[in-house]
């Protein structure tokens, strides 16, 4: 791959039901923009430019590098605070916003998880990053998958969340979750299907409110459907593994990943109960501790190795 370069209305009666429409819209569209339109606190924001791809990404810390890739629909923004805590025990996070989110941009029509997958590597390739740590969850699972099969004398550890696989919802969970994504469901409807779909009882949804894109959520799930051969890449590679599983999820069912780690050799299993699809603004202390645990872990094994050439 070749080196990258950082890159007045008049209201008339007849208009009240268009002036309706255009203020939910505007509404609707806050779902998106307010997750993403600050830069974290101390992260430094690149892009990652070739060709027709930009890539927004956001740096912090030193040390062997963690790259993160959040879940279907969702800005990179979700995993600041677990980033803070990874960084405070000494890597580097890395966390790439996929095209369509933020101020990603590239072609999504009639593309596969491959062509996301090599993101993955645009990005570490832009930092000089020799070897990594993967972590993604829910959609970005199977995206860091794809790139750990790729590319797995690079992978140092990969680390899924909600992994999920063979074992799909329920009729009635699906339709709910894809309420989530639907622009023409009213926000107070919208949080409910958030709260069902993503949160295990009794947990906030607040925190989820907003930070939706519905319009690459459905462009992402197509580029699902164009891998015929995710199945070369279910295990993701052959780098030790971690999986965290809610047990509560609605949406990757806890059996996808007991399936997982019986199949992928060198993989340990973490099942969290009062968890569901979202996992992040759940449990965060725990959350973090696992994944610091498991980086620990494979660091002594691996020490010294993962290091980049640029600060």
């Amino acid at each position: 791959m070749r080196r990258l370069k950082r890159l007045p209305v008049s209201i008339l009666p007849v208009s009240i039901l268009t002036l309706s429409v255009m203020l939910l819209s505007m509404l609707l569209s806050q779902r998106s923009l307010a997750a993403t339109e600050n830069i974290p606190e101390q992260w430094e924001r690149v892009f990652v430019t070739d060709g027709t791809i930009k890539l927004e990404a956001f740096v912090k810390g030193r040390g062997t590098t963690v790259i993160v890739h959040p879940s279907l629909g969702r800005p990179v923004q979700d995993f600041v605070d677990l980033g803070n805590q990874v960084v405070a025990a000494g890597y580097r996070v890395v966390g790439i916003n996929p095209r369509g989110i933020g101020q990603s941009t590239g072609p999504m029509e009639q593309i596969t998880l491959h062509e996301l997958a090599d993101d993955v590597w645009r990005v570490a390739d832009y930092f000089d990053i020799k070897q990594t740590f993967l972590l993604g969850q829910n959609f970005g699972n199977r995206v860091s998958r794809v790139a750990s099969t790729h590319s797995p004398d690079r992978v140092l550890g990969l680390i899924l969340m909600a992994a999920g696989g063979n074992i799909a919802p329920s009729a009635e969970d699906w339709s709910t979750f894809q309420q989530v994504f639907d622009p023409n469901v009213p926000p107070e409807q919208h949080l409910q299907a958030v709260a069902k779909s993503y949160f295990a009882s009794g947990n906030d949804a607040t925190a989820w409110r907003e930070g939706w894109y519905g319009d690459t959520a459905r462009l992402q799930l197509q580029a699902i459907k164009n891998t015929s051969d995710f199945d070369d890449s279910y295990l993701g590679g052959t780098a030790p593994g971690l999986v965290i599983q809610g047990l509560n999820d609605r949406i990757a069912p806890p059996q996808n990943a007991f399936e997982l780690v019986q199949k992928r050799p060198n993989t340990r299993l973490v099942a969290l109960p009062n968890m569901g699809h979202a996992m992040l603004p759940e449990q965060p202390d725990v959350l973090a501790d696992t994944v610091i645990d498991f980086l620990l872990s494979q660091s002594q094994t691996n020490h010294g190795l993962g290091m980049s050439s640029k600060p």
